[in-house]
């Protein structure tokens, strides 16, 4: 009998350490790492590397349902090769991309198995962005070296917690989709990858994040 409450009291034990970490009254701190890269070849060449950190902060108002704030630090490089075949010359040119930007956000979870969670997250931020452009090349374009924009996201990004510790969460997740609006601050950047409102869907432009998150 009393071996059988002891794995009575075991038993209930684990369950609560599987649910504490997402309980009215409980926190979470951390942030998440996101690391995208594209490349075209044809007809000209192009890449873009993007890289990102988002810390964030919450607090859970009911069991499973978080409210708090978000933010973002990122860096992008994008490089453009073209080939005019009808004068037979080469150009290329070259933007980078610093942003900063700070929101709400809200978050709520589902109870898959014992440590692992499924999660749905929706923010909304305003970044401020600055642009560096340079060309090398025979044409003489006019280019706006330094531009600096205000731009507004708005996200939905599903994906998987899984708690190896009470305390510690792990994430893999994705922006399923997306909204972004640029205000430019005097002229636009000249290169044609700056679009001033887009909406943009997960499965379209792939872009995994890994979060940690420390709950208590």
């Amino acid at each position: 009998m009393k071996k059988q409450l002891l794995m009575l009291v075991a038993v209930c034990a684990i369950a609560m350490a599987a649910n504490a970490q997402t309980e009215k009254g409980d926190n979470l701190i951390g942030g998440s790492l996101s690391i995208s890269s594209s490349e075209t070849k044809s007809p000209n060449y192009e890449k873009t590397n993007f890289y990102g950190i988002n810390p964030s902060y919450a607090h859970f108002f009911s069991k499973n349902l978080a409210i708090g704030l978000t933010a973002g630090a990122g860096y992008s490089k994008n490089f453009n090769n073209n080939f005019d075949s009808n004068n037979n010359l080469t150009y290329t040119r070259t933007s980078k991309q610093k942003s900063f930007s700070v929101g709400p956000m809200v978050r709520y979870y589902i109870d898959i198995v014992d440590k692992l969670k499924a999660f749905g997250q929706i923010s909304g931020t305003i970044g401020f962005v600055k642009t560096n452009e340079t060309y090398e090349g025979p044409y003489n374009y006019n280019l706006t070296p330094n531009t600096k924009f205000t731009q507004y996201n708005a996200s939905i990004r599903p994906g998987l917690a899984f708690f190896p510790t009470k305390k510690l969460g792990v994430e893999l997740g994705f922006s399923l989709l997306s909204y972004n609006k640029t205000d430019y601050d005097g002229q636009s950047p000249t290169n044609t990858w700056y679009e001033a409102e887009a909406f943009n869907f997960g499965f379209n432009t792939f872009n995994p994040f890994l979060g940690f998150n420390f709950h208590f």
